[in-house]
């Protein structure tokens, strides 16, 4: 059987392909910045001497844990609306793809807070330094050097999983893509530039990374 792949209607299509990965872009950017952001409140949490926090963050970790994404952002896009919280499927997406990334970041950051020795908490304890103070000036930069690639390994892994916001309408690249296979019956033609971008993505945070690890470690 030979496919007569059609170049002219993937180029006619790539507008909007163009919107969707300019959507995904913006999802993933605002969603990793929160998520690193809320997992360092979770990961202080998780290390704090008051029990109540303490388990409260373990459990939310373990719960984001154990269950799929795609339940969790059915649960937040059929759920609030439940309780009179209607939000914009763009925002329930960040909102999602926050709250999951961000118990994966938190133990990152957990790991990387725990591996700083102890000497530099006595050190820190020694200028009269405030607990606030203590993680940033002294522990969470000595941490970041830890935990930096695996936290944008944790990145890519949003990227990817932004795809599913495509359930809610959000037009993402993979809905882009999934809308113009519909109007043409052309799968390849339609989903071949998405898996391009993701990959350009990906490769983007995996190369960008490596670089800047190298420029870390002369610092």
């Amino acid at each position: 059987m030979n496919y007569d792949f059609n170049y002219q209607m993937m180029v006619n299509h790539l507008p909007a392909i163009l919107t969707g990965l300019q959507n995904t872009i913006l999802i993933s950017l605002i969603s990793i910045v929160l998520a690193v952001l809320w997992g360092v409140l979770v990961a202080l949490a998780r290390l704090s001497h008051k029990p109540w926090l303490r388990r409260s963050a373990t459990v939310y970790v373990e719960f984001i844990r154990s269950t799929p994404l795609l339940v969790q952002v059915y649960f937040l896009f059929f759920g609030l609306p439940e309780f009179g919280i209607i939000l914009p499927a763009f925002l329930v997406g960040v909102i999602a793809l926050m709250l999951n990334s961000g118990a994966y970041a938190a133990e990152i950051i957990r790991a990387g807070i725990e591996s700083i020795h102890t000497t530099q908490y006595e050190a820190a304890d020694c200028l009269a330094m405030s607990y606030g103070q203590k993680m940033r000036y002294v522990i969470l930069p000595q941490a970041f050097r830890n935990i930096f690639p695996p936290l944008i390994g944790q990145a890519s892994y949003l990227v990817k999983d932004s795809a599913l916001v495509s359930v809610m309408g959000v037009v993402d690249l993979t809905k882009a893509a999934a809308v113009t296979q519909a109007v043409t019956f052309r799968p390849l033609e339609a989903f071949l530039p998405a898996m391009a971008f993701y990959l350009v993505i990906i490769l983007t945070l995996i190369y960008g990374t490596s670089f800047l690890e190298k420029r870390m470690r002369r610092w």
